[in-house]
């Protein structure tokens, strides 16, 4: 078990891969709309970590193979400024060298995810935090670690994650703790749908579909006037496994956030990698999936993240006051959807029952 966690990320990054190497042969095809026939071309990698799916709907296939090379640069580009695990990135240099106190510029992207994150902090009531890295750093499941952290040394890392200690200023941040350390993981992969969506909207292509690990871009049409059908990983199988399907618009992020991705099990219990930045443990209310549907990436990957730490009353509250949809899934193999999906939502495992 000790070896699985540790390499659960390479497991589940390959079979992801194959899962999406497998749909896209039975993917490729062409749809005739207008008197134009609207080619489906599949493209897979990895960036930021994760696996990487772009389905692009264009009439011209060079087209499409364009646009998939402007997609990895500006993934490329987001993670040079965001990612905590490159030493030259944006946010490693701020962890690495900001001074108490001091005013620290940011470039307008990183300024604007910690924007939202603060916002999302202080409207949860500290259920999300935009500096929670001294908390996942010390447990270390990502990396494979698999053990509890000194109890000492975690309350000391809850000091240094609590986002008061944050000031906004007009070009940047103020730090007022020491050993903080800012991480965008939260909301990373909502903001690159964002970046990919203002890409996408000067080309030429009719759609495209593009699934950045846990958050998934639905833009323009596909050329048959049809939803699009976004599933949502089952929580409780193996990487490609449906619980359920979303019929969205076209110009959504489709986000989820759940315990099955990076974890480790000790005595029975799952520990895994997202936490509550009040009590520095992986966050335990009997939620195991949400997904949030919203026309911000950047919006609907923090929500997922927030909702899975408040749970399922506060979250399903919370998501309604903010005017977006979102499907949670509980311990317990029950499914709740907002109001905005009871139509649009289909259930398509049998091991769950939705809940009314």
């Amino acid at each position: 078990m000790r070896f699985i966690a540790r390499h659960r990320k390479f497991f589940n990054v390959t079979i992801a891969i194959v899962c999406i190497l497998l749909f896209s042969f039975f993917a490729i095809r062409t749809i005739t709309s207008g008197g134009h026939e609207v080619r489906t071309q599949v493209y897979t990698g990895i960036a930021m970590g994760t696996a990487i799916k772009k389905t692009i709907y264009a009439e011209d296939i060079t087209v499409s193979d364009r646009v998939d090379k402007m997609i990895d640069e500006t993934l490329q580009e987001l993670e040079n400024q965001i990612s905590v695990r490159k030493n030259n990135s944006e946010i490693s240099k701020l962890n690495s060298s900001y001074v108490t106190g001091g005013t620290n510029k940011l470039s307008d992207n990183v300024l604007q995810c910690l924007e939202v994150e603060i916002q999302v902090w202080r409207e949860t009531e500290g259920a999300f935090s935009p500096c929670i890295y001294p908390i996942t750093s010390l447990w270390g499941i990502e990396e494979g670690l698999a053990e509890i952290p000194d109890e000492a040394l975690l309350q000391e890392r809850i000091l240094s994650s609590d986002a008061n200690n944050i000031e906004v200023v007009e070009d940047g941040i103020i730090l007022n703790q020491e050993n903080m350390a800012i991480d965008l993981g939260a909301v990373g992969k909502g903001l690159a749908c964002d970046m990919v969506k203002e890409q996408l909207m000067q080309t030429e292509i009719r759609g495209a579909v593009v699934s950045i690990g846990g958050s998934i871009l639905a833009y323009g049409d596909k050329g048959d006037g049809k939803d699009w059908h976004i599933g949502i990983q089952d929580p409780r199988n193996q990487t490609g496994e449906v619980l359920g399907i979303i019929d969205v618009d076209g110009d959504v992020v489709v986000s989820t956030s759940g315990d099955y991705e990076k974890y480790f099990e000790l005595d029975g219990k799952r520990y895994h990698h997202i936490f509550d930045p009040i009590t520095g443990y992986p966050a335990d209310n009997g939620l195991i999936s949400v997904s949030v549907v919203s026309d911000s990436g950047l919006l609907s990957d923090a929500l997922s993240t927030a909702c899975f730490v408040l749970g399922l009353e506060e979250g399903m509250n919370y998501v309604q006051e903010k005017g977006v949809e979102a499907v949670f899934v509980t311990s317990d193999m029950n499914v709740y959807v907002t109001k905005g999906l009871k139509k649009k939502f289909r259930l398509k495992s049998d091991e769950y029952t939705l809940v009314k």
